[in-house]
């Protein structure tokens, strides 16, 4: 079984990623409710009620879409579709209002009642894209030219070009490398 690579750097951008290229993708996590559950595991959001996961993918599918939008825009530099942003506005008042204010630390968070079910998932990824879209930074937002995948560039120079060095990087480097040793 292939391993859920989570290099987005917040919760939003991961599940925009999880499809493993755009426009056609050889891996989609939102493909099956087994895969999807997999994924939630993976980040940590496992699903406790998966009842109703089959009826709700091509709803996070979408949602899906309308965060790779909006974020794909800004790290290149672009103004969001509207659409988009009403879309990621509807699913996080929708979650707000199932939602209470709970003590973390020195601050509050959302948190939602029990069992977690894949509204409660949504709801969350929501709740992630409006945080990152009102508190940013969104000056650190990036692309993989390659694969596409979105990211939070939180090296120490800002220079992060790949969604990761060990799939996308190696790859483009060696595609480069070899390029300029046939000429």
């Amino acid at each position: 079984m292939t391993a859920v690579e989570l290099v987005g750097n917040a919760l939003c951008l991961d599940f925009a990623n999880t499809v493993n290229a755009r426009p056609v993708a050889e891996r989609d996590w939102l493909a099956t409710p087994e895969e999807a559950l997999t994924w939630a595991g993976a980040v940590g959001l496992a699903v406790e009620d998966p009842a109703g996961l089959a009826d709700a993918l091509p709803e996070a599918r979408e949602l899906r879409e309308a965060v790779f939008r909006v974020f794909w825009a800004l790290a290149h530099g672009g103004q969001p579709p509207r659409e988009d942003l009403a879309a990621l506005m509807a699913a996080y008042a929708e979650g707000s209002g199932h939602a209470r204010l709970d003590e973390d630390g020195d601050t509050y968070r959302l948190r939602w009642e029990d069992p977690r079910t894949v509204r409660v998932l949504l709801w969350e990824v929501a709740e992630s894209a409006v945080e990152l879209l009102t508190h940013g930074p969104l000056d650190r937002l990036g692309a993989c030219p390659s694969c596409v995948w979105l990211f939070l560039d939180t090296s120490r120079n800002r220079r992060r070009r790949w969604c990761s060095m060990t799939t996308c990087g190696s790859r483009d480097k060696s595609r480069r490398y070899y390029a300029t040793r046939s000429t």
